[in-house]
């Protein structure tokens, strides 16, 4: 019985120690937890207590876990300010005192950007957050300032990097930001067969040893194309290939040559020439050398013949220097139609010209260029239909003109955007028969392009819808004969009316068109056209010597519009326009756009 009561008794301690346990366990665990009684931060120089304080989210009274230390301290090192951060603890009877010892990032004293040649420094800093007189914050640089630094180079069409040797000099505080600006090492054109390659590379102004732009490239790419020698729509994209070292590229342009050469031989038939035969050939690549040479010869059963020759070389010298020759012995058709079938007994008004004209060009700046005209020519009208005065007036021509464009189109052949505009002042002396006069003449064309609604084109030539918009002004003072004054009317001015139906001393034209796409190489077109020519002398409007055409000596604007179809061609765009007007409907047929 002693033996058993003991056992019951040994139970009974046993079981109140292990309830003692599981009571006093916890609260001494508890009692243990450390709290943190104080912060403190040391090292500071210029960024404040209450600034690092903000950063973290640490408080007194909360426990000093190892996890909630090393959160603090990273989020003390995210600042940006600090070079260093040591996280360190002190008990003291309140609890657990935290100290956190920075080191401070320097005090920039200077910026210094090395490698940039094509942004100016004054550029680079006006963007950068950092700046001298404070503490560098390496996230506002990493995050914000070097990012915003190649941001701009790609917007300005470079390809730039801040290397890894940014950094600041601790003894001087001079913060040190390198760029590399990628370079050409070489430029390579392939697929060209015909032309050589000087042809091409001699469009480019991106050379070999340039900083990389896009821009420059892609207007480059639009320069090669406006040759109109290549086929555009056949292109693959230029590459770009590693250079030999860090920091160069290779560009590499493949090219599809069109057929450059033509040759054609017809017959046809006119209300103003009857049966016609022709016979034209042209070379646009003349010995791949990008020169073009025409010839064109002409015989009319009623009108005799006329014959043209043309020599164009785009490249005289380095400076670009073009040079434009044309030789002609040529009829000039005026009034389409049964014109002057009851004045004249004859449905022809026609004038020979025998002469020629020699053009020289040069660029001003890389948008505008300049050119010199002569031009001299012997001017007989029709002398086979006894013309009335002063149709019939004969004479010589001789003039100069000064004539400067500026183009800021993405295409000289075909734009889609941008703009274009000429100013000409031509000095002349027509010597005919009723007199002989120094004349001048004036005129003003502008033209504007944009694609509404399309991403920018750069180097793509994908068709896309345009609106296109012209205004032509001109005048003259002097008297001079009636074939050298402003004729209106037709296929390259007011559609819907005959050609060359107003002429006069001033002449103003207005015209819209909006091309859109109807397949890869056919365009559609809608077009109105606004102006007139007036104000001639009365000698050339007088009622009862034009009958049917009917001039006037003040502006009366005249309309013309309707639709027309452009098709593409290896000789440029075939372009077909029906036009209405108040005088009736004409079918106008010739090449390339109006403008």
């Amino acid at each position: 019985m002693f033996w058993k009561t003991g056992n019951i008794s040994r139970c009974k301690n046993a079981a109140a120690i292990l309830f003692l346990a599981l009571i006093l366990v916890p609260v001494m665990v508890f009692a243990q937890e450390r709290l943190i009684s104080e912060i403190r931060i040391m090292g500071n120089e210029h960024i404040s207590n209450d600034a690092i304080l903000a950063a973290i989210a640490l408080k007194p009274g909360m426990p000093a876990s190892e996890a909630n230390l090393q959160a603090a301290k990273k989020a003390i090192e995210g600042m940006g300010f600090f070079e260093r951060v040591i996280v360190g603890t002190e008990t003291t009877d309140a609890g657990i005192r935290i100290i956190f010892n920075v080191v401070e990032n320097p005090v920039i004293t200077r910026i210094d950007i090395t490698g940039n040649t094509v942004v100016p420094t004054s550029k680079i800093l006006s963007f950068m957050r950092v700046a001298p007189g404070s503490v560098l914050n390496t996230n506002t640089l990493l995050q914000q300032d070097i990012p915003s630094i190649e941001r701009y180079y790609e917007s300005q069409g470079y390809i730039a990097y801040v290397t890894e040797e940014v950094g600041i000099d601790p003894k001087t505080g001079v913060l040190r930001i390198p760029i590399l600006e990628v370079r050409v090492q070489d430029i390579k054109v392939t697929g060209n067969v015909k032309t050589q390659t000087y042809v091409i590379l001699r469009e480019m102004k991106l050379k070999p040893g340039d900083v990389f732009n896009r821009n420059t490239l892609f207007a480059d790419l639009r320069r090669i194309y406006d040759l109109n020698i290549f086929d555009r729509e056949a292109a693959e994209p230029y590459r770009l290939d590693p250079g030999s070292s860090i920091g160069q590229v290779i560009i590499t342009i493949p090219v599809k040559e069109r057929k450059t050469g033509e040759v054609s031989v017809g017959v046809g038939y006119s209300t103003q020439n009857q049966l016609l035969g022709q016979v034209r050939v042209s070379e646009h690549n003349f010995k791949g050398k990008g020169q073009t040479i025409s010839f064109m010869w002409e015989q009319s059963v009623n009108n005799g013949s006329s014959l043209e020759v043309g020599f164009f070389e785009p490249w005289l010298d380095d400076k670009h220097t073009s040079l434009n020759v044309n030789l002609y012995d040529k009829l000039v058709f005026r009034f389409a139609g049964d014109t002057f079938g009851t004045l004249t007994g004859s449905t022809n008004y026609d004038e020979r010209r025998q002469g020629g004209s020699a053009t020289f060009g040069r660029p001003l700046d890389d948008t505008s260029r300049g050119f010199f005209t002569l031009r001299y020519e012997s001017v007989l009208p029709n002398a086979t239909n006894s013309l009335p005065f002063p149709l019939n007036e004969s004479g010589n021509i001789a003039s100069g003109t000064f004539r400067i464009t500026n183009s800021i189109r993405d295409s000289e052949v075909d734009p889609t955007r941008g703009a274009y505009s000429s100013y000409a002042f031509e000095l002349g002396r027509a010597n005919f028969e009723a007199q002989g006069n120094v004349f001048t003449k004036l005129s003003g064309d502008f033209r504007w392009y944009s694609s509404p609604g399309q991403p920018r084109a750069e180097a793509s030539f994908e068709p896309r819808p345009v609106f296109a918009t012209r205004l032509k002004v001109g005048t003259y003072t002097g008297n001079v004969p009636f074939f050298e004054q402003y004729f209106l009317g037709g296929a390259e001015s007011i559609r819907g009316f005959r050609e060359d139906r107003f002429w006069g001393r001033y002449t103003m034209l207005a015209s819209t068109e909006y091309r859109f796409p109807l397949g890869s190489s056919m365009t559609g077109v809608l077009f109105m056209d606004a102006g007139d020519a007036w104000g001639a002398d009365e000698a050339y409007r007088t009622p009862d010597i034009f009958p049917e055409l009917p001039q006037h000596g003040n502006f009366s604007p005249q309309f013309g519009y309707g639709v027309g179809i452009r098709v593409s061609t290896p000789i440029g765009p075939l372009r077909l326009d029906y036009g209405l007007s108040n005088e009736g409907s004409r079918a106008h047929f010739s090449i390339g756009h109006v403008f």
